[in-house]
């Protein structure tokens, strides 16, 4: 009797305790860990917030402005101020951009280049793949200088220079003085790309 009388008693406190537990809200058993910011920007969007390289701007303002100048009225004398540095730099805007009627402005002639249209044609077809990776491989370059060991009077070799870790990688540009002006000595490059793609094409077939 005494058990069945404690049973009775206890009963109620049971009950009340298997309730309360039932309704004890979740979240105050659950931990809640901080979670990190993380920046929703995509690589392109990040990039674009740093100024972009031009190997343009890699010149003086005042040959910076003179060069624009001659991009708008092609009048060479712009460029008698040039250093072969210099127009190693205008070189490798030129191609980073693209443009052959540039090119074409610059270019050493000596009796050898066609007419414009078919430079223009020929570049387009055979020499831009190569030249854009080149402005793309060159572009955080170390140096530019002229090969002094080979320099003349009005012929020249600039060697652009770019470093990562151990290696190094350089490229010789000739420029020649013609007009006034240190031209590029390029078409013969062309002439190599475009006698490639025909044996290429030759022995496809």
């Amino acid at each position: 009797m005494k058990k069945s009388g404690l049973i009775i008693i206890l009963l109620p406190f049971i009950i009340l305790l298997l309730i309360y537990s039932k309704e004890m809200p979740k979240d105050e058993y659950t931990a809640v860990t901080p979670v990190a910011a993380v920046s929703t920007d995509t690589p392109a969007q990040a990039q674009d917030q740093a100024e972009k390289f031009s190997y343009l701007k890699q010149l003086s303002s005042d040959k910076q402005e003179g060069f624009t100048r001659f991009i708008g009225d092609r009048d060479l004398s712009e460029l008698n101020q040039f250093t072969p540095e210099d127009m190693m730099l205008v070189y490798m805007y030129c191609i980073s951009i693209g443009d052959p009627d540039l090119l074409y402005q610059i270019t050493y002639n000596g009796g050898q280049l066609p007419d414009s249209n078919t430079f223009h044609d020929d570049y387009f077809k055979y020499a831009m793949t190569y030249d854009s990776e080149t402005a793309m491989h060159y572009r955080y370059y170390d140096s530019i200088k002229v090969d002094e060991s080979t320099a003349k009077e009005n012929k020249v070799a600039v060697l652009i220079t770019v470093s990562l870790e151990t290696s190094a990688h350089s490229m010789a540009l000739g420029l020649q003085k013609e007009d006034g002006v240190w031209k590029i000595d390029i078409y013969h490059l062309i002439q190599h790309y475009k006698n490639l793609a025909i044996e290429k094409e030759e022995v496809n077939h």
